[in-house]
């Protein structure tokens, strides 16, 4: 057990029911976790899936999986070559029961499938992309760029929580190690629902990101102590939350 770990208070910020496996482990490891989702996932209304099978289908998050799989039920779609973004992704996926032909080992995001040797859709070929709405398109550019014919599906969007950050008084009367942020949107929802008090408390915190995108929007906001994860997958978070709390008590 990680030392760093045991009575860290942290806290989690992901949308309902995607924290829960990191929360378990961290409180396996002694830390004592609080969950204050900042974004709520809804569906978007079911769109009619491509009729012309694609070479690849590549799911962009968890949530492309989640939303994404019930829209292309029945499709045959899923049933050729599938990459995912990430570990996390290509987690999901498997759990599903859908074979995974490639995907990041560690990290994850567009540049990291991009350079997966086993990522080669060739020109003319085509691409599905399941994706949530709106976000950054670092993927398409490059594939279009290669000849590939892009199609896409959103199937979720990101809805700020409709919420504040309530802190218990308990927990305010002790220091905040470490919180998880995993996206600019994430971060800016947790400014926008936080309270002063609470704004206070988690700022004096170290921060967790995914990456240096996010890493900048919360340097900018005000935060000094950021380590950005290899990942967004929990393996990766947990490490780098260790990191973290290394670093502050070196400090």
């Amino acid at each position: 057990m990680s030392r760093g770990l045991v009575d860290a208070c942290i806290l989690l910020t992901r949308p309902a029911g995607q924290a829960a496996a990191l929360g378990r482990m961290l409180a396996s490891r002694g830390a004592l976790v609080l969950q204050r989702p900042t974004l709520a996932i809804e569906p978007l209304p079911v769109q009619a899936p491509p009729t012309r099978k694609p070479d690849w289908v590549v799911f962009i998050s968890p949530n492309a999986v989640r939303y994404g799989l019930p829209a292309l039920a029945g499709s045959g779609l899923v049933a050729g070559a599938v990459a995912a973004v990430g570990p996390g992704t290509a987690s999901a996926l498997n759990q599903a029961g859908v074979t995974v032909t490639v995907a990041p080992i560690r990290g994850g995001g567009a540049e990291a499938l991009l350079a997966e040797p086993a990522f080669d859709p060739a020109p003319g070929q085509r691409v599905l992309i399941i994706r949530g709405e709106g976000g950054r398109r670092r993927l398409q550019a490059p594939l279009q760029a290669r000849g590939v014919i892009l199609e896409e599906l959103a199937v979720y969007r990101r809805m700020p929580a409709a919420c504040r950050l309530d802190v218990p008084d308990d927990w305010l009367a002790v220091q905040l190690d470490a919180a998880v942020v995993t996206s600019v949107a994430g971060l800016q929802g947790l400014l926008a629902m936080a309270t002063p008090a609470a704004l206070e408390w988690v700022m004096d915190a170290a921060l967790v990101v995914v990456s240096e995108r996010v890493a900048a929007a919360a340097r900018q906001a005000g935060w000094v102590a950021v380590t950005v994860a290899d990942g967004a997958d929990d393996t990766a978070l947990l490490a780098a939350l260790e990191q973290a709390l290394e670093r502050q008590k070196d400090d």
